[in-house]
């Protein structure tokens, strides 16, 4: 359980790097959409692990 929760911080921290790396060279723009779609697989991931501890 905990290296789930482990691993979904360390996908956050690469989505804010490499949001960082896009939003630096413009012509990148378009892979914004890599980073929001980690971000809604950890929202989800989360939102289960809720469920389930309850």
């Amino acid at each position: 359980m905990d290296t789930e929760r482990q691993r979904d911080i360390l996908l956050m921290l690469f989505a804010v790097q490499f949001t960082l790396l896009v939003l630096m060279v413009s012509w990148l723009w378009p892979l914004l959409l890599f980073p929001v779609l980690l971000t809604l697989h950890v929202m989800q991931s989360e939102y289960e692990r809720r469920l389930t501890e309850e």
